[in-house]
């Protein structure tokens, strides 16, 4: 070795020794002991994302995890040159290295979602924990594009009225000056000032055995909105001209702002069975074999939905998070996965506040789905989907046989259900680009593991020799 070799190799010793020492090791072990604990307390109070964006997804994790890797390698330094002893500590270390590496891949490239499919439609988008804000823009009322499309992440970096959200609009801007992480909602319709939404009603539906009470909210003034109670359709927009072969009653808001015009079909006729106007506080019979009585609340000719909020301190399966945003100084809620429409004099805005959609490339088609429940209960046993993708035919997803697909794989989560029976399947839909190297880290690391039991019998050998041979 030359000269000049020597300090520097010492040099590098010197500079390597606090970050192969036991006390960096202790402090990074007591911190991932430490943050593991929070994590797992908050993830008890609040849920899995809360404790992901409060605890794990965070600097302060990051830079442990970073530390160790500094540690591990630090370590192999001061042992060098190594001995062929030394292949099982080296081993251990490489593999928890490469496990490292394969998560940071998984959390920076990978895809952790759900995809619902209705039993007979088909779905190529996964829905994802990222949060976006998409605006979209129309001069008529008809045709949008899209201006914006932003990330964003309010639940670590909430907005405030001094603090907001800004999102250049052609008029004016729309401001993002409030977040709530959980609340409970409700709908309720109010009046539109603007006048450029569709009518609102609300009525009721009564005989002996039915009492319904619901809204009916027109998105614009031509369209058509539908509540179908069972034995009857109630629609608020145009009349057809003739029957479809189903109990039904249109109602089309005039032009007077006050009456209401209806037409009853019944399923067995194609004329129509009873017309007629009404206004708020009516009722009339519409002529059903069912005797019911079809009264008319309230009546806007122009209406849109809204939403109270009441904040609730935990997540529940019946809370979601809200934004609000002012526009043309009037505020507007907006839930989780919901929008909004905002119209101004020349032009109309669509912002909408969601999870984000990502397509994975094919379509599921759910062709048909089973579930057994435990006897004489309506708890779920076990369920199956039965899927069509379009290069691999009909495949069975269930919970203990997943679908692996174009590096994704599908997993069966859940299923939805109205009035007792199946509507959708539920899928859990992920992409693990790290998982080779998770299971190279974990064959290394347990590679090093066998190797230093090895040594260890044979330290045990050597002394049970040399202690035969003194005796």
């Amino acid at each position: 070795m030359s000269k000049a070799n020597g300090p520097k190799k010492s040099l590098l010793k010197k500079l390597n020794k606090p970050l192969a020492s036991l006390k960096l090791a202790v402090f990074v072990i007591i911190s991932l002991a430490v943050i593991t604990s929070i994590g797992t307390f908050v993830e008890a109070k609040y849920d899995a994302y809360a404790a992901k964006k409060y605890v794990y997804d965070t600097w302060w994790m990051y830079g442990v995890l970073g530390l160790l890797v500094i540690n591990l390698v630090a370590v192999m330094v001061d042992r060098w040159p190594w001995k062929k002893r030394h292949a099982a500590f080296v081993f251990a270390h490489i593999g928890i290295i490469i496990i490292l590496a394969g998560a940071w891949i998984t959390a920076e490239h990978g895809l952790d979602g759900t995809m619902r499919v209705g039993i007979g439609e088909s779905n190529n988008l996964v829905q994802t924990a990222e949060t976006d804000l998409v605006v979209y823009t129309s001069f008529d009322g008809d045709r949008y594009s899209k201006t914006l499309e932003a990330e964003v992440d309010f639940f670590k970096h909430p907005p405030t009225t001094e603090k907001p959200f800004i999102i250049p609009a052609y008029e004016g801007e729309i401001r993002v000056v409030d977040y709530q992480k959980y609340v409970l909602s409700s709908r309720k319709v109010v009046a539109d000032e603007t006048k450029k939404s569709g009518a609102g009603l609300r009525f009721q539906l009564q005989n002996a055995n039915v009492n319904v009470i619901e809204w009916l909210v027109q998105k614009k003034a031509d369209s058509v909105v539908t509540h179908n109670f069972g034995p009857a359709q109630i629609h608020l927009g145009a009349a057809p001209v003739h029957g479809r072969g189903a109990n039904e009653v249109f109602l089309t808001p005039q032009k007077d702002g006050r009456m209401i015009s209806y037409v009853v079909f019944q399923k067995d006729q194609v004329k129509p069975l009873k017309k007629g106007t009404v206004k708020e506080g009516d009722v009339f019979d519409p002529g059903f074999k069912m005797a019911l009585n079809f009264r008319v609340l309230r009546y806007m000719p122009s209406a849109k939905e809204d939403w109270d909020l009441q904040p609730a301190t935990r997540p529940s399966p019946m809370t979601t998070s809200a934004i609000k945003i002012i526009f043309d100084n009037k505020e507007h809620w907006v839930l989780l996965n919901d929008m909004v429409k905002l119209f101004t004099t020349n032009s109309v805005y669509l912002l909408t506040y969601g999870n984000r959609r990502t397509d994975i490339g094919f379509k599921v088609d759910l062709k048909d789905f089973a579930v057994t429940r435990y006897q004489g209960t309506m708890r779920a046993m076990a369920y199956e989907s039965i899927v069509n993708i379009a290069d691999v035919g009909d495949v069975k997803i269930s919970m203990n046989e997943p679908l692996k697909h174009k590096g994704l794989t599908i997993y069966q989560a859940s299923f939805q259900e109205e009035e007792g029976k199946p509507v959708a399947s539920i899928f859990s839909v992920n992409h693990d680009p790290g998982r080779f190297l998770k299971y190279l880290g974990s064959l290394v690391m347990s590679l090093g593991i066998v190797l230093l039991m090895w040594f260890k019998h044979l330290d045990f050998k050597i002394a049970r020799k040399s202690q035969d041979g003194g005796n």
